[in-house]
């Protein structure tokens, strides 16, 4: 089992663990295209992303960005020509999508919390620890250049979802606020401090 920051040539491997893993979620329904670009933007800082292989095969993934302020923008200048082309698409397939993330990229990009942040982690089904040992990777990696010492954020859902909240909480996260998200979603935001 190893633990790598990803290339280019991981991408393919880490969309589909993103569709088996998270397919009712949102950024599941803008399609491939789009999570092809939206990993890819994460190849470069302040943004960071992690595999686990496992006989050599991708098994998992961590997306996160090593500095909150300004993130998403910083984001979409990474993979600009990529995140237009996917957009293109959008814009024709689901054009209520392209407002959605406008308004949740808005809402971040107000938010006054500094932090590192867990943006996304998904791993297959396994009995191994994968995502304990992806985590436990994301929180070293994010400390090797942490020099303002910020503490790594995360969101998870409120609803249903005890299992995740619980692994969290094993982790040393704690619950920091409750919020709701687009449509009313109820969410949980955990902070881990050094």
């Amino acid at each position: 089992m190893n633990v790598r920051v990803a290339t280019k040539k991981d991408i393919d491997s880490i969309v589909e663990v993103h569709m088996e893993r998270f397919s009712s979620f949102f950024l599941t329904s803008l399609g491939k295209p789009f999570l092809k670009a939206f990993y890819k933007a994460f190849l470069k800082n302040p943004a960071l992303l992690l595999v686990l292989e496992d006989e050599g095969i991708v098994k998992g993934f961590a997306a996160g960005s090593r500095d909150s302020r300004s993130f998403f923008r910083k984001l979409l200048k990474n993979n600009l020509l990529g995140f237009a082309l996917a957009g293109i698409k959008i814009l024709f397939t689901n054009p209520a999508a392209l407002k959605r993330m406008a308004s949740n990229a808005g809402k971040s990009e107000k938010n006054n919390h500094i932090f590192a942040e867990l943006l996304s982690i998904a791993t297959l089904r396994n009995k191994k620890g994968y995502g304990k040992i992806l985590l436990d990777e994301f929180e070293k990696e994010i400390e090797k250049e942490n020099r303002e010492n910020l503490p790594i954020s995360l969101t998870t859902d409120f609803d249903e979802n005890e299992k995740t909240v619980q692994f969290y909480r094993d982790c040393g996260y704690e619950v920091n606020e409750i919020f709701e998200s687009y449509h009313g979603r109820k969410m949980y935001r955990f902070i881990k401090r050094k």
